[in-house]
């Protein structure tokens, strides 16, 4: 028996069993999909196997559905939750390799792990490029210091410190 259950053998192949739930081979892959290819036909492009009845391990032809990727992901949503969502997220994020880049703004060339493409080389040429994100200065309310901020915002103060000196005073007004 294997650290994550007991192994099985089909069509002459071992499969076993992973921390995922998924059977699978060196060589062949995942059980379900091998199982769809042989017994079913191919698999069409842009579709995945997915087990209808949720159990990784009942690879029966007839729990088998053929699903586009969005579809699949609705059926399995409230088991993988946000941190199966934040594991993909970071291997994808780690795979990524750094590309060159020229900005749209001022066409300085720069260098971005970004895996959608960057169009920008920082955050002012990206905020002067979008009238929305256009900044300007103000003036703290409660150490009167100077900062920036975007013109949008309903920023009041300069730092978290100051933030939390008008929260105070808003409790303390409020008993």
């Amino acid at each position: 028996m294997g650290t994550h259950g007991e192994s099985i053998k089909y069509d002459g192949i071992t499969w076993h069993p992973g921390p995922d739930g998924y059977y699978r081979s060196t060589r062949h892959g995942l059980l379900h999909r091998y199982m769809y290819t042989h017994k079913v036909g191919s698999i069409p492009a842009g579709m995945q196997v997915h087990h209808k009845n949720h159990d990784k391990r009942d690879n029966r032809i007839a729990n088998f559905a053929l699903l586009h990727p969005g579809e699949h992901w609705h059926e399995h949503g409230d088991e993988r939750g946000a941190d199966w969502h934040s594991k993909g997220g970071k291997a994808t994020w780690a795979k990524a390799q750094p590309r060159e880049y020229e900005c749209e703004r001022c066409g300085v060339g720069f260098w971005s792990r970004a895996t959608t493409g960057a169009r920008y080389c920082s955050p002012p040429c990206r905020d002067a490029a979008a009238p929305s994100r256009a900044r300007e200065q103000r003036v703290c309310c409660v150490c009167g210091g100077g900062f920036e901020c975007q013109r949008r915002a309903a920023t009041r103060t300069c730092s978290r410190k100051c933030t939390a000196t008008v929260a105070y005073q808003s409790r303390r007004q409020g008993l």
